[in-house]
C-alpha cells in the first residue's frame, strides 16, 4: 500500500542513507567526480561559474593596479583625465612617455625571461589552439599594459582584463583535466567574464565571445558563457559594490521620422570605421619600420599622447569619464570636434607603438563623439523641431562604430542596450548598428579590428595570424563547368587527376549546384542519366559554403556536419560567386601545425 512506512522501498532508502553516513568517502568521491567534470552538465556549469568568479576578481585586481600606478605617477586617484588637467605642462607631457618606456622595458626584459614561449591570445587559444595559455607571458604583458594605461596611454583596460580571465579559464581547464574542446570553452568563458566585468554587460559579454570568437551561438556553448558572464557581473557589481561604467542620463526621443537620421548616422559611422582601422595599421607599420627597442617605440607613442594632452588632457586613458561628459551634454561644439580628432590620433599612436591593451573602449569614445557631433548638426539644421537628446545620438554612435569596427552588430546592440536598459533605444540602435556594419564590411572585405589591429606582435612578420580564417586555404576548384554543358562534355573534360566534386556555375560564375562525377558516371552507365542532358538539370543544390572570413573552427564544424572532403568557398553567404574550394586535409594540417608549434 502507498505510504506504508514498513514497505520495502523505504527500507531500501534508509539502508542507503545509513550506508552513505557510515562511509563518507562516498560523498567525497561524488564531489571529486563533480570537480573533475565527470558529470558533464553539472561539472561544466560549476567550472563556468568558477571561471566567472575568478575572472571578476582578476579584473578587479588589474583595475586596482592601474589606480595605484596612476597615483604613483600623478599623485592623484580621481581619474586620469582629472589628474592630467591638474598637472603642469611638462609633467603632463612626460608622464605617458615614462609609462610607455616602463611598459616597453617589461616587454623587452620579459622576452628574455620567457625565452621562446609566445604569448597566446585568448582568441587564438579558442579558435586554433588547444585551450592552453601560458601564464608567464600573459602576466608580463598585463604588467606592461598596466604601465601604459596607468600613465595615460590611449588604450582600453578591457583587453588585459579579458586575457587574465581567459588565462584563469585555461588553468581551471587544466586543473580539471578537461579535454581540449572543454578547455577551449572554459577559455571562452573567461573572456566572457572579463567583458561582463569590464562593462557591466553580461548578455553582451556572452554574445560577443559566441559571435566573434567561437562563431556560433549554439546553446551547447552559449549556456556556459552566460553562466560565466552572469557570475562575473554579480560578483563585481553586487558583491564587491562597483557601480555602472557610464552614468546614462534620461533619454529623450523625438518624432518617429527622426529614425531616418539614425540610419544616416549608421552609414556615416560605417564610412568612418575603415579610415580608423587603416590609421591603426599605418601607425603600426611606421613604428615597426623604426627598428628600435620596444621601450623606445612605446616611449615615443606615449610622448605623442603627452604632446596632444598639452592642449587636450581628455585624451589620457581609455575615455570613460569623457564619454560620461559627452552623454550629459557638457561637451560639444568645436571643442568636441577637436577632441574627436585628438583621440583618433592618440589611440593610433598608442596602439601603433605596440602597447598592450584593448581598443574596445577608445572605439566607444570615438563613436560617442561622432554621434554627439551628428546631433549638433541635426539640431542646427532643424532648430524648431522636437528632436532626440544629444545623449541618444551619442549612445547610438557608440554602438554603430563598435559594430562597424568589430563586425559584431548583435554584440554592439546588446551592449548599448544593457548600458541604458531603455527599450526606446532599440529601434534606432538596431538600424544604426546594422547599417554601419554593412557599410564597413563593403570596405574591409569582412575583416574586423580583431584581425587587423590586435594581432599579436609575433605574427606581424610572417602573417601567421591570417590562418585564423580560411582565406589562405582557398585553392582553385579542381573542376568547374557551365550549367549549359552536357553531362557527356563534362565527363570528357574532367582532369586526369581524381576529382571529388564538380561545381556548376552560370555565366557570372555564380555557384548553382554541384555533383559527384563518379556517381554521375555510374548513373550514365546504368541508363539512369542521359549523357546529353545538361549538367544544370542533374546537379544537386549546394547546401553549405565557406566564406573567406570564416574562422577555422567554424569551417571544421562545417566539414564535420557535411561529412565532406572538400567544400566550395564563395564571396559570401548571399554572394555565391565561386572563389575556389577548401580541402579538409589542408584544414586539419593547419590545425595540427598550430597546435604542435605551441607545445
Amino acid at each position: 500500500m502507498d505510504g506504508d512506512p514498513g514497505g520495502p522501498p523505504h527500507n531500501e532508502t534508509r539502508a542507503d542513507m545509513r550506508a552513505l553516513a557510515a562511509h563518507p568517502i562516498r560523498w567525497l568521491t561524488r564531489a571529486r567526480l563533480l570537480l573533475l567534470g565527470r558529470e558533464e552538465l553539472t561539472g561544466l556549469v560549476f567550472w563556468a561559474a568558477l571561471t566567472g568568479f575568478g575572472g571578476a576578481l582578476a579584473s578587479v585586481l588589474f583595475r586596482e593596479g592601474i589606480r595605484l600606478f596612476e597615483q604613483l605617477l600623478t599623485g592623484g586617484s580621481g581619474g586620469l583625465v582629472l589628474a592630467a588637467s591638474e598637472l603642469q605642462g611638462w609633467h603632463r607631457m612626460l608622464t605617458p612617455m615614462l609609462g610607455g618606456i616602463a611598459a616597453g622595458l617589461v616587454l623587452q626584459l620579459g622576452a628574455r625571461l620567457v625565452g621562446q614561449r609566445k604569448s597566446i591570445d585568448y582568441m587564438e587559444a579558442v579558435v586554433v589552439g588547444d585551450g592552453a595559455i601560458a601564464a608567464r607571458p600573459t602576466l608580463l604583458r598585463s604588467l606592461s599594459s598596466l604601465f601604459t594605461i596607468g600613465s595615460g596611454g590611449s588604450i582600453g583596460r578591457e583587453g588585459p582584463m579579458v586575457q587574465l580571465a581567459a588565462l584563469l579559464g585555461s588553468k581551471l581547464g587544466a586543473l580539471s583535466h578537461a579535454p581540449v574542446p572543454r578547455r577551449r570553452l572554459l577559455v571562452a568563458c573567461g573572456a566572457a567574464a572579463g567583458i561582463a566585468a569590464a562593462y557591466n554587460a553580461p548578455i553582451a559579454g556572452a554574445i560577443f565571445v559566441a559571435e566573434i570568437v567561437m562563431g556560433s551561438i549554439a546553446m551547447e556553448s552559449l549556456g556556459p558563457l552566460v553562466v560565466a558572464s552572469v557570475t562575473a557581473n554579480v560578483t563585481i557589481h553586487r558583491f564587491l559594490g562597483f557601480g555602472p561604467v557610464f552614468s546614462v542620463p534620461h533619454l529623450q526621443f523625438g518624432a518617429n521620422w527622426e529614425i531616418v537620421f539614425f540610419g544616416i548616422l549608421g552609414v556615416v559611422l560605417g564610412h568612418l570605421a575603415p579610415p580608423f582601422l587603416a590609421l591603426l595599421d599605418w601607425t603600426k607599420a611606421r613604428f615597426a619600420a623604426l627598428r628600435v627597442a620596444p621601450f623606445v617605440r612605446l616611449g615615443l607613442g606615449g610622448l605623442i599622447v603627452g604632446v596632444l594632452s598639452l592642449e587636450f588632457p581628455q585624451v589620457w586613458g581609455n575615455g570613460y569619464s569623457v564619454v560620461g561628459t559627452i552623454l550629459t551634454g557638457q561637451l560639444g561644439g568645436v571643442l568636441l570636434l577637436e577632441l574627436f580628432v585628438a583621440k583618433f590620433v592618440s589611440t593610433a599612436a598608442t596602439v601603433g607603438s605596440g602597447a598592450v591593451g584593448g581598443i574596445f573602449t577608445p572605439t566607444l569614445f570615438i563613436g560617442a563623439a561622432a554621434g554627439a557631433l551628428g546631433s549638433t548638426l541635426v539640431h542646427a539644421a532643424l532648430p524648431g523641431a522636437a528632436l532626440s537628446s544629444p545623449a541618444a545620438y551619442a549612445l547610438v554612435g557608440m554602438g554603430g562604430l563598435l559594430a562597424a569596427t568589430t563586425h559584431a552588430p548583435l554584440t554592439a546592440i546588446l551592449m548599448i542596450f544593457e548600458l541604458t536598459l531603455d527599450y526606446d533605444m532599440v529601434l534606432p540602435l538596431m538600424l544604426a548598428c546594422v547599417t554601419a556594419h554593412y557599410t564597413a564590411k563593403a570596405y574591409r572585405g569582412g575583416r574586423s579590428v580583431y584581425q587587423e589591429a590586435l594581432q599579436p606582435e609575433c605574427d606581424e612578420a610572417d602573417g601567421e595570424w591570417r590562418l585564423r580564417t580560411i582565406e589562405p586555404l582557398i585553392k582553385p576548384a579542381a573542376a568547374v563547368v557551365a550549367n549549359t554543358v552536357s553531362v557527356r562534355e563534362m565527363l570528357d573534360g574532367l582532369p586526369r587527376r581524381p576529382v571529388q566534386t564538380v561545381y556548376v556555375v552560370d555565366e557570372k560564375r555564380e555557384l548553382l549546384s554541384s555533383l559527384n562525377p563518379h556517381e554521375i558516371l555510374a548513373q550514365v552507365k546504368a541508363g539512369k542519366v542521359d549523357p546529353d542532358e545538361i549538367v544544370g538539370r542533374v546537379g544537386v543544390p549546394v547546401a553549405y559554403v565557406l566564406t573567406p572570413d570564416m574562422s577555422i573552427a567554424a569551417a571544421l564544424d562545417g566539414f564535420l556536419r557535411e561529412q565532406a572532403r572538400v567544400l566550395p568557398a564563395t564571396a559570401g553567404q548571399w554572394h555565391m560567386t565561386l572563389l575556389g574550394e577548401v580541402s579538409r586535409h589542408d584544414l586539419l594540417l593547419v590545425v595540427q601545425d598550430r597546435i604542435s608549434s605551441r607545445r
